[in-house]
């Protein structure tokens, strides 16, 4: 993809750039697979790759603008993205009620990825609302994945020993349960439509509601479901955007997750949370993601100026990216001097005036040299074209 870029034209003053970055990305994708005699080719990239080179060329324009990549994809102001998504808690239930009953305050929306029967999600709920009557707390509720497998007789089950406490109520907590059946299960999505009227449970769809093709197809849902999108799924920034578009005109109101954080490096979850910012009905965004098993500094990169480390300014995901993965970096690594390592007290203690021999920079450089063509190149060449 980032090879058959070099040429391609972008309009750094387009009114529209997720539209722009889209068609570029589609007719790179048509360069590299052709359509054939017999139609078209079978052969796609991964939708990850997509999405992942409409950040690159959002970014590149919003750096030439000289604003974030928010600013230049919404229609109007950003919107605040609030992290509010806890998928750690419930992983462990029983650690959580303990630490409940210590006094420990819970907020947000605490979320269980792995998948669970319609009979302990009513006991894990039931169990979390007792332990939680009597506490002050801003849980706002409870995310539960059913993975498509319940009947209809455990989702009225369900219901039934959610709604019989009234404790959900008198705590305004919203219990989401996520994809209870499959999603073609027509006549038992309209009976659990009509069971969770007036309770505060709630069906959340993600499969397989990742872009505009998907929620064409579960249009009759829409106006009684949250929805859950996976971006690297999706295809790209702009049919995020789209899908949302299209969901709201089918008389989606209800909120999005916007899912995948967990699951991606600290750079995509810049653009996670651009995209975010640009959308209207995202109210749902883990408060995780995954740890890197290494710190990348990409360019722009740190240099060794006058034994002095000098650190990248200005906008961009990479920049931004650069400057935190430095500080991690900094601190992770223990310090090089004549006499070998230091320790890592002596190093943190020194942090701001340690000098660092040239190793530390060369495994960037040399790492930077794996590639045909770096983002400097495929820059200049964007640039010199509009």
């Amino acid at each position: 993809m980032a090879r058959r870029l070099i040429g391609k034209q972008l309009d750094l003053t387009s009114q529209t750039p997720t539209e722009q970055v889209n068609d570029v990305v589609q007719n790179v994708i048509s360069d590299i697979f052709g359509i054939s005699g017999n139609g078209a080719s079978q052969q796609r990239p991964s939708p990850s790759v997509c999405f992942a080179t409409e950040c690159a060329l959002l970014d590149l324009i919003a750096k030439k603008q000289g604003v974030s990549v928010a600013q230049l994809t919404c229609s109007d102001e950003p919107v605040t993205v609030e992290r509010n998504v806890y998928n750690e808690p419930l992983k462990n239930p029983e650690r959580l009620l303990r630490s409940i009953a210590k006094g420990k305050q819970v907020s947000g929306w605490l979320r269980r990825g792995k998948r669970i029967t319609g009979k302990d999600a009513s006991a894990l709920v039931n169990s979390l609302l007792f332990a939680l009557s009597g506490h002050t707390h801003d849980l706002n509720g409870i995310i539960l994945n059913a993975g498509q497998r319940w009947s209809t007789d455990e989702w009225s089950d369900f219901c039934d020993e959610v709604a019989l406490t009234g404790l959900a109520a008198k705590q305004n907590i919203n219990v989401i349960v996520e994809d209870p059946f499959h999603e073609d299960a027509d006549a038992f999505y309209q009976q659990a439509f009509a069971k969770m009227e007036g309770t505060p449970v709630s069906i959340m769809l993600s499969k397989p509601v990742w872009g505009r093709e998907s929620i064409n197809r579960l249009a009759a849902y829409l106006p009684h479901v949250e929805l859950k999108i996976t971006p690297q799924k999706a295809g790209g920034y702009h049919e995020v955007l789209e899908a949302e578009k299209e969901a709201e005109q089918h008389g989606f109101s209800k909120g999005i997750f916007l899912a995948g954080i967990n699951g991606t490096t600290n750079h995509n979850t810049i653009a996670m949370v651009s995209l975010a910012s640009a959308m209207r009905f995202n109210r749902y965004f883990s408060t995780s993601f995954k740890k890197e098993g290494k710190t990348r500094l990409v360019y722009p990169c740190v240099t060794l100026e006058n034994n002095k480390l000098q650190i990248p300014e200005g906008p961009g995901f990479a920049t931004n990216l650069c400057r935190s993965g430095a500080r991690k970096r900094l601190q992770a690594l223990h310090a090089f001097n004549v006499d070998g390592r230091t320790n890592k007290r002596e190093m943190r203690k020194a942090l701001l005036e340690s000098v660092y021999d040239d190793r530390f920079i060369d495994r960037e450089l040399a790492e930077q040299e794996r590639y045909s063509y770096s983002d400097k190149a495929l820059e200049t060449t964007l640039n010199s074209t509009h």
